[in-house]
């Protein structure tokens, strides 16, 4: 086992999964002792990636036995739960605005504002002329592709697109593949919908004196799941609220087929926050934002709000 761990977040996304692994993979290759491990589960939408491609995923319970710690696709030790020690953290890989990166005293800082923390440890193989795996391939695009809504989401760069293409041609993927991608992930049907609002709860932020939980959702199909599963919806982040004395709570579901956001909560006080954020009227729990803004991109601006 290496010396070097690569991880992310407790139950990582495409993106911190895709990182963890491609980067432990780039580490190995110029000279270093790395491995790579998962904190959790990671999200649907990575474990259908590992399941149609048969990659493995390598899970790990706790980080006791590295000496060292490289971060991917996370800034913030609170997203940790304890499972890290910060003074062991020699390394961050970001595409946050919002971070901590203050907590890790010995860590090499790299944020950037790019669309996906993948761009970043792709261009890392591309700028050191370092063969990359078609696996590391597949997960890097899969995670670009996610995270830039198919580089149709207003956080997209230039270099995303030139990091894409580059991948495409290493992974021999076509240029629909977000087609099944997307629709992997927006399978919501019977316990997927509460289980997939729940296990963003880890995700609390204390902003101020207020604590906020925004649970995210990017599927096909959104307008119809609102239609038809709305008051259940309310109901859930309602039971969140309570169970987890938050001050603010709302669901941002993106809607990838029509490009538009609807920010769901019955909660009055969250309804003022995002009013006065973005201006929008809320209609039987839901405002409709057209456009597509992941919740990395909203909370600067509740921050903004909040910290007046």
């Amino acid at each position: 086992m290496g010396n070097i761990l690569v991880t992310s977040y407790i139950n990582p996304d495409m993106d911190g999964t895709a990182c963890a692994v491609a980067y432990a993979e780039f580490i190995n290759k110029t000279g270093g002792l790395s491995t790579a491990g998962l904190l959790g589960l990671p999200h649907e939408e990575a474990l259908y990636v590992s399941e149609r491609f048969n990659i493995f995923l390598p899970l790990i319970e706790n980080t006791d036995d590295f000496t060292k710690i490289v971060l991917v696709d996370v800034s913030e030790l609170r997203l940790f739960a304890g499972k890290i020690v910060p003074e062991k953290v020699i390394e961050i890989i970001d595409h946050r605005q919002v971070g901590q990166t203050d907590e890790f005293v010995n860590a090499k800082k790299q944020i950037e504002l790019v669309g996906s923390a993948a761009t970043l440890v792709a261009e890392k193989f591309i700028g050191n002329n370092v063969k990359i795996s078609r696996d590391s391939a597949i997960l890097l695009l899969s995670a670009i592709i996610s995270n830039t809504l198919n580089f149709k989401g207003s956080v997209t760069t230039d270099r995303d697109r030139v990091v894409a293409d580059f991948l495409f041609e290493v992974s021999k993927l076509e240029k629909d593949y977000y087609k099944e991608l997307f629709a992997s992930k927006s399978d919501m049907a019977g316990e997927k919908l509460k289980n997939t609002l729940m296990a963003d709860k880890i995700v609390v932020r204390q902003i101020s004196d207020k604590r906020i939980v925004v649970p995210q959702l990017e599927i096909i199909g959104a307008k119809e799941l609102l239609e038809q599963r709305g008051p259940e919806i309310l109901e859930i982040l309602d039971e969140m609220k309570k169970t987890d004395q938050l001050d603010f709570i709302f669901l941002n579901l993106v809607d990838l087929e029509n490009i538009c956001n609807y920010f769901v909560t019955k909660d009055f006080e969250t309804q003022k926050l995002i009013n006065k954020i973005y201006g929008l009227d809320f209609v039987e729990g839901h405002a409709i934002k057209e456009g597509l803004v992941l919740r990395k991109q909203i909370w600067p601006l509740i921050v903004s709000k909040l910290e007046k």
